[in-house]
């Protein structure tokens, strides 16, 4: 019988990381103004401890038949709080569109994701 290797396994399993799934963590994009120009930051809210992360934020808008687009990445750890992260600032007109998607990952595991569109 293998019933001795049963501890060890239940050992193992509970030494693994913790590991972000939907309810342990949450992502908003922020938006603020100032006249023309239009700041998007990323918030990362998570229960738990969570080192490191990798976020990223993109925001994608069209001028003249051509796609531009801006993003910002780096790293952040979590430990039960909240971060503010990347900073994209954009000037836009009247009637330009913005499609922004937020992204957090670990170990090239997406563990969160959201969007948000905006038109001026």
């Amino acid at each position: 019988m293998h019933l001795p290797l049963l501890p060890l396994a239940l050992f193992s399993l509970a030494a693994l990381p913790a590991v972000a799934d939907e309810q342990d963590c949450r992502l908003d994009i922020l938006h603020s103004a100032i006249e023309t120009t239009h700041t998007f930051n990323l918030t990362v809210s998570c229960r738990g401890n969570y080192t490191p992360l990798t976020y990223l934020l993109r925001a994608k808008r069209r001028v003249n038949g051509v796609t531009l687009t801006d993003s910002q990445s780096g790293t952040l750890n979590i430990h039960g709080d909240s971060k503010t992260v990347g900073d994209i600032q954009i000037d836009l007109k009247p009637g330009d569109h913005i499609e922004l998607e937020g992204r957090i990952l670990q170990a090239c595991e997406v563990l969160g994701e959201t969007r948000l569109e905006f038109t001026r």
